[in-house]
């Protein structure tokens, strides 16, 4: 199964607690993966993008014989400017694409095929700030879900990802190094914009990204990457904010509120939250991969795990924060789930699975503000291939431990 469909899976079952603890264990470092595929789909003839004219006010639409937004140009730009054409409509990321923050949609009403257009003709009169003897395959922005995105392939093997929406009163972000190789600054611009750029080197790529949080209400992302063993960037530092700054990606578009980014300095406020939480003569234990209840930001949101060990054996917990959104905690008739009571008349969903002698725990909370909280444990321990086997009787933690961590005043976004 692709990251992409991992993704989709966690969006459409936000409020229902995991079917398996090793979910975030399989997809962690899935933003990496997901746009080194990217560009892997970019080097083959790409069908990413649905080309959709707007038919009638109702949002009903008509496929174009337009190309996919994602098909490479065989003629490239000069190196001086992206040159797409103007096109008079606008177009839809397939809900299969990856490498955006946002998971598309598919489809678009009339008013963001209409901002598609628009960005996408603006952006062809952008001069691109390319090295001598570089040239640049045409961007179109398509609709991803109240945001626009899209890529431009660059001679060589590299490829640039852009992607805009609207500020939504997000304040700007902080650092987040996924690994200790990470490099991360934040700087604010002249016009009171705010930039993070971040490079992520690794064993077969170099993956560097310039985000800002504009002063003109618009948030952009830009983000370089290649192919396995390419690790020489196209653009440095000042040519990816010339691009993210690029007065032509400013979004005509008034979009839902947008909670803060995570960042690496709110998950060391959250390891503080879960300080002397665990029962008395409980031990922690850090896994294979070395986490140990310390939180981490994975997935777009905040996960402590760790191992736990008493008299009794050895045992897992994981702690999880997700951003806020709408709706209640329920267990979508699940039969292994019942909703239990916490404290101010709120509701979780407590799911117990047992399998093989190895048993589950899995409560779904919301806290006061909305923030999405899971709390899980098993009486296997992750010894390298998550808790898939029995190392006690019973988990280690019990339901109304579960409820007293989900419960923390402070354990929220």
């Amino acid at each position: 199964m692709s990251d992409e469909v991992r993704d989709m899976i966690r969006s459409a079952l936000a409020d229902e607690p995991a079917s398996g603890l090793e979910f975030e264990r399989v997809v962690r470092d899935g933003r990496k993966r997901r746009a080194r595929r990217r560009f892997g789909v970019l080097t083959a003839t790409a069908t990413g993008v649905v080309a959709v004219v707007a038919v009638t006010v109702s949002g009903a639409f008509t496929p174009t014989s337009a190309p996919a937004a994602d098909a490479l140009s065989t003629t490239p730009t000069t190196s001086a400017t992206s040159s797409a054409a103007p096109t008079p409509q606008g177009c839809a990321a397939s809900r299969m694409t990856g490498g955006f923050p946002d998971l598309p949609r598919g489809s678009a009403t009339p008013e963001e095929l209409a901002e598609s257009g628009r960005l996408t003709e603006a952006f062809g009169r952008f001069a691109l700030p390319l090295p001598a003897g570089v040239e640049a395959t045409p961007l179109r922005l398509c609709a991803i879900d109240e945001s626009w995105g899209g890529d431009f392939r660059l001679t060589g093997d590299r490829v640039a990802i852009v992607y805009v929406r609207p500020l939504g009163g997000q304040p700007p972000g902080e650092c987040v190094r996924f690994t200790p190789e990470t490099q991360c600054s934040v700087r604010a611009l002249p016009d009171g914009s705010t930039a993070r750029l971040t490079v992520e080197p690794t064993g077969d790529t170099t993956l560097v990204t310039a985000d800002v949080w504009r002063s003109d209400g618009t948030y952009v992302s830009v983000m370089e990457t290649g192919g396995m063993g390419s690790k020489n960037r196209v653009f440095d530092d000042d040519g990816l904010l010339a691009i993210a700054t690029a007065p032509q990606l400013r979004v005509r578009w008034t979009g839902r509120p947008v909670p803060a980014a995570p960042s690496d300095r709110r998950a060391a406020e959250l390891d503080r939250v879960l300080a002397g939480v665990l029962p008395a003569g409980v031990e922690v234990e850090p896994t294979p991969a070395g986490e140990a209840l310390d939180f981490r930001v994975r997935q777009g949101g905040y996960r402590a795990v760790a191992n736990l060990a008493d008299a009794a054996g050895r045992g897992w917990v994981m702690v999880t924060v997700d951003e806020p959104n709408g709706g209640e905690v329920d267990c979508g008739g699940r039969p292994d789930c019942r909703l239990v009571g916490l404290s101010n008349g709120r509701q979780g969903a407590l799911d117990t699975l047992t399998t093989g002698g190895l048993t589950r725990l899995s409560l779904h909370a919301k806290a006061a503000d909305g923030s999405r909280i899971g709390v899980h444990t098993a009486n296997g321990a992750d010894d390298g291939t998550g808790p898939d086997r029995p190392t006690r009787p019973s988990p280690l933690l019990t339901e109304a431990d579960l409820i007293r961590i989900a419960e923390l005043p402070d354990l929220h976004w």
